[in-house]
């Protein structure tokens, strides 16, 4: 069946605005659906421009997949449409599609052009995502990373308070619903825009900061950037921190803070760099004492405290350019977000926080061996975070970490293998093997009975030999 490409618009704003017809002039049902549901979730001119890159995919679907033995249809389970969308990303729009270590598909392009290609991957995106909805798809949505959905679940998960609504997405506790969290795509465009790597690339923060500079941030952007990163708290925590939450801590490298559900109570504590403490001293003496009413310095205040005459736990730290406390809002949209496209990335500035949870599970893992100890300081972390579900939150990382520390694994056991073969290979017994003539090298076969001869009394070959699993064969190797 070929689709073509009619596309009918009703007037009127009830039922379907637009009809899709294939070319048996028959209702596609499916993409009719899509294109109600993306029109309200859109528009009605990005609802029809995604309707007619997907109708060529459904045309490649049916027509050319016709004849092959593993013919799809678009509600085949997950693992088969992401194979059917890279072959056809491959196959039609001309791109090189590889997979990441962590398990994602990075899309290159080698014809066609960039807007076909985004526009595809994001319509393919949300009409799997519609028919999850409308209950037309029984599987988990093929278009996301599973490690990068996890944490959105765990996020929300943990946002949501018994008897309480949604935390509100000006909050900066949860992602906006119409914006996905970094990069969840399981295919992902490198070239046009930053690809990161999930939440572990250690660049992360350093792209944030060069695009603040690209637009202008001054001592109170980057002091709360750094802060952010450092420290691992919500961009709501870190914008509502007051004079008060630091002095308490010493107005050195940490500061009180209150949590997501604490109603203001200060029940953890945020920590950052000596020289963050350095800049966001400067920051207060400069830049936000200009716009203070009472244009003081922190030895000012600190001075009228001592005389009853200020409370420090009214005076917040980052002032708007208004003398008013700045919030979570004003500085995502005025700040964040402004330096993530110039840094061509698309992330919410909750995302700190993982990749901040992310880099310590790392370090622990990386800097400590006995599990005991592991444990200890995965249970300090989960103290520091402050998470109600402790162990389960942490989970949800470690599922990352499991396929990571195989890896690493492997990696010292080929370091091992490495080495034996070297240390063999550096043996004099070893060189007398072609000493008599370096250009004229032993025969495979010669070289294999000279080996099965030395077995026993060359250790670093025993151990090869272990690994190959020819240990104990006495005829060697077939």
């Amino acid at each position: 069946m070929g689709l073509g490409c009619r596309i009918v618009a009703r007037a009127g704003s009830g039922g379907h605005t637009v009809l899709v017809f294939d070319r048996r002039n028959q209702l596609h049902f499916p993409l009719t659906i899509f294109a109600g549901e993306a029109t309200k979730r859109t528009s009605s001119g990005t609802a029809r421009q995604y309707v007619s890159v997907l109708i060529p995919f459904f045309d490649w679907l049916e027509i050319e997949q016709s004849s092959r033995k593993d013919h799809r249809r678009w509600d085949d389970p997950p693992e088969a449409i992401r194979q059917g969308i890279s072959e056809y990303l491959v196959e039609r729009l001309k791109c090189k599609v590889r997979e990441h270590r962590v398990g994602f598909q990075l899309v290159s392009l080698t014809g066609g052009t960039w807007t076909t290609v985004r526009v595809f991957l994001s319509a393919i995106k949300l009409y799997y995502r519609v028919m999850q909805v409308r209950n037309y798809y029984e599987y988990s949505n093929p278009l996301v990373d599973g490690v990068s959905a996890t944490l959105t679940q765990t996020e929300d998960r943990l946002a949501a308070d018994a008897g309480l609504p949604r935390v509100p997405e000006i909050s900066g506790v949860v992602a906006p619903r119409p914006k996905q969290r970094l990069s969840d795509s399981y295919f992902k465009l490198v070239g046009e825009t930053w690809v990161p790597q999930v939440i572990d690339d250690p660049q992360f923060p350093v792209r944030i900061q060069a695009g603040g500079r690209i637009v202008g941030w001054h001592l109170r952007e980057q002091c709360v950037v750094r802060i952010i990163f450092e420290s691992g708290g919500r961009i709501s925590e870190v914008v509502g921190l007051t004079l008060g939450d630091w002095a308490a801590r010493g107005l050195l490298q940490e500061t009180q803070a209150f949590s997501k559900g604490s109603h203001g109570k200060r029940v953890k504590f945020l920590r950052f760099s000596a020289e963050t403490a350095k800049l966001l001293r400067r920051y207060f003496d400069t830049e936000r004492c200009r716009l203070d009413s009472n244009h003081y310095r922190v030895d000012d205040y600190l001075q009228a405290a001592r005389e009853k005459r200020a409370d420090l736990y009214e005076v917040p730290l980052f002032l708007s350019h208004q003398g008013t406390p700045l919030r979570p809002k004003t500085f995502r949209d005025l700040y964040w977000n402004r330096a993530c496209r110039e840094a061509g990335i698309e992330a919410d500035v909750h995302q700190a926080r993982h990749w901040y949870v992310t880099q310590i599970i790392r370090t622990i893992y990386e800097t400590t061996h006995s599990e005991s100890e592991i444990n200890r300081r995965l249970r300090e972390l989960i103290e520091y975070m402050g998470w109600k579900s402790g162990w389960e939150t942490l989970d949800a990382y470690q599922h990352y970490f499991d396929p990571q520390r195989h890896a690493e694994i492997q990696n010292e056991l080929h370091d091992r293998m490495d080495g034996a073969l070297k240390q063999a290979l550096e043996d004099p017994s070893r060189r007398q093997l072609s000493r008599d003539n370096p250009l004229n090298p032993v025969s495979p076969t010669d070289r294999a009975d000279q080996i099965t001869g030395d077995r026993d009394r060359d250790s670093d070959l025993e151990y090869l030999l272990t690994l190959g699993g020819q240990r104990g064969n006495s005829t060697g190797p077939d």
